[in-house]
């Protein structure tokens, strides 16, 4: 009888657990970039430059790298990479200026 006890037991907590993880669906969403290009921070669009230099964050901070990214599908983006090493912070922008925010 214990044992037809505890082989139901462990039935009922095989299926729990199976129906648990039907239940939280993972969402993996991964940007894929098709192009990435080091570009010159003067090369960077005129609209991310100012926005660079209207934010309190990032106007006194000097640009040590600046990058063109193209997605799969076609969309352009600049990563810009501020300071060195540690110390350093990267943001990303659309053509327009926007800040492009990871959620």
């Amino acid at each position: 009888m214990k044992k037809l006890a505890l082989i139901f037991a462990l039935c009922a907590f095989t299926v729990a657990g199976a129906q648990a993880s039907v239940l939280m669906p993972q969402l993996n969403v991964t940007k894929v970039i098709q192009d990435k290009i080091e570009i010159a921070p003067e090369d960077l669009p005129q609209a991310i430059k100012d926005t660079i230099v209207e934010n309190d964050e990032t106007k006194d901070l000097t640009i040590s790298n600046a990058y063109q990214l193209t997605d799969a599908e076609g969309n352009v983006t600049y990563k810009v990479k501020f300071g060195m090493e540690e110390e350093s912070i990267t943001k990303e922008y659309d053509a327009e200026g926007n800040e492009i925010v990871e959620e």
